[in-house]
């Protein structure tokens, strides 16, 4: 599975499009919230729809450490540790 472009998850069509299952996203991807300079990454899916991303943390390497740990959160959380 690719990349896709980076995506504004504000927009109501792209939220409703991951939730359905229409538009699969891989853990890593590279999203929008609105007009953020900040780009954030997705982690996964969790409750009933809601996405978990990773947005800035301050500087790249607190941002990297924060994917990291969010990435083995839900890798736990779906019993793939």
């Amino acid at each position: 599975m690719r990349y896709l472009p980076t995506l504004n998850v504000w927009e109501p069509s792209i939220q409703t499009a991951i939730q359905s299952g229409q538009l699969k996203l891989q853990r890593g991807q590279w999203l929008r919230c609105g007009n953020s300079a900040k780009p954030s990454r997705y982690i996964g899916m969790i409750g009933r729809g809601d996405l978990w991303l990773n947005h800035w943390q301050g500087s790249p390497e607190k941002t990297r450490l924060a994917f990291e740990q969010k990435t083995e959160a839900m890798r736990m959380r779906e019993g793939k540790a």
